[in-house]
């Protein structure tokens, strides 16, 4: 962050993070039942059985954001000093099929001033694991408010996506995925950015699953 000329330091840095971040957690377990169709001749009625289709996902116990201050940091340490939250995903064990799911943060609301490529977000996908992945993202948006402007009108009933369909991610059965989804303001040393000052966000994470081959 640009140190703004007269004042100090520790004057300013107070007053950048004194906003209200809160994130809540909706939690969405799946059980339905799908139908499997075999055929195994021409000339005879493919039978039609209904199979089990449970995913469950820890969002409703994880611990949800809820920080009165957010700092500004260096965006290659978020995994170290943003806040997050930690949850799961599970295919049962009993699932007749696997899982396809997405992640979207629902009930969102936002103030025109954090609309910007500095608000930033990161949902890690097995971070102790050989599958790892990590999607990442911002919430610049011009329909909400232009970069740099400080209007603090709070903006709401929005949705954002984190997992699209096009990059959905699969579960074999009775497989579990863990993840952390982060949330940060990234510091600029070349930029003056006290337009992102008492701003407010809130928002829902939420998990949509459906049955795939």
């Amino acid at each position: 962050m640009k140190q703004s000329e007269g004042s100090s330091l520790k004057k300013y840095t107070v007053i950048v993070i004194v906003f209200v971040i809160s994130i809540m957690i909706i939690g969405v377990s799946v059980s339905y039942s799908f139908f499997n169709i075999s055929v195994e001749g021409s000339k005879d009625v493919p039978p039609s059985t209904a199979a089990p289709f449970e995913v469950t996902t820890t969002l409703n116990d994880a611990t949800a954001i809820n920080a009165a201050q957010l700092a500004l940091i260096d965006g290659s340490t978020y995994e170290d000093n943003a806040e997050k939250v930690s949850f799961s995903v599970t295919n049962s064990s009993s699932s007749g099929a696997k899982a396809k799911y997405t992640i979207d943060l629902v009930e969102m609301s936002i103030t025109k001033n954090l609309a910007s490529k500095y608000f930033k977000w990161a949902l890690v996908v097995n971070p102790e694991g050989d599958n790892r992945q990590v999607f990442t993202g911002d919430f610049a948006d011009a329909s909400i408010g232009a970069e740099g402007n400080s209007d603090t009108t709070l903006v709401e009933g929005l949705t954002k996506t984190l997992l699209s369909e096009e990059e959905a991610l699969t579960l074999d059965i009775g497989a579990t995925d863990n993840l952390d989804f982060y949330i940060w303001l990234e510091n600029d040393d070349t930029v003056d950015q006290l337009y992102l000052t008492n701003g407010d966000f809130s928002g829902k994470l939420s998990m949509n699953a459906v049955p795939t081959r």
